[in-house]
């Protein structure tokens, strides 16, 4: 009876402590997620549309490109009835990951004036929504737990490209905004 008893007990403790490692995770997810958005706070779709230079991306091509990663890696491959947003993101949101499908030139991103930087934040919302209700639902595998981490990762690079991007495209404007 004791050992019977000890037996619950700890699958208990491991599976609250497992729900405990997801909500963190979870919550980590939502907080470098979040970050990139409070960081084009304030821009209008113009701002976050140009391109300063032929090293530098769009402000609305890096919430895209971020969204876009997630998307592609996590959601379209691991989660059965995924509806992709819009098939074309995944030309002009790729960067260099060839393999899974064909990109967009980096030094051409400047001319995407459509999609629009609402319908980009739109997007971001529709991914952030599916991989809320993945992570909360489903037993996710320690494979894309790893993809998920690498998906932050690389979110968290971009937030800096992002903000030197935004601060080179506005020493460039006369107006200095």
């Amino acid at each position: 009876m004791i050992v019977e008893r000890r037996n619950i007990t700890q699958r208990d403790t491991a599976n609250r402590l497992e729900q405990r490692e997801t909500e963190v995770d979870l919550d980590r997810l939502r907080l470098v997620r979040s970050t990139t958005l409070q960081l084009v706070d304030g821009l209008s779709d113009a701002d976050a549309t140009v391109q300063s230079m032929t090293d530098a991306s769009p402000a609305k091509w890096h919430i895209g490109h971020t969204t876009w990663f997630f998307e592609a890696v996590v959601l379209n491959p691991y989660v059965a009835g995924y509806q992709t947003f819009d098939n074309s993101f995944h030309f002009i949101f790729n960067s260099y990951y060839e393999a899974l499908s064909p990109r967009h030139l980096r030094h051409r991103r400047g001319m995407l004036t459509r999609p629009s930087l609402e319908r980009v934040i739109a997007y971001r919302a529709h991914v952030d929504e599916a991989l809320d209700d993945f992570m909360s639902t489903e037993d996710v595998s320690e494979e894309v737990w790893d993809l998920i981490e690498l998906g932050m990762n690389h979110e968290q690079q971009p937030q800096e490209l992002l903000l030197t991007d935004i601060l080179h495209l506005f020493l460039e404007n006369p107006l200095r905004p």
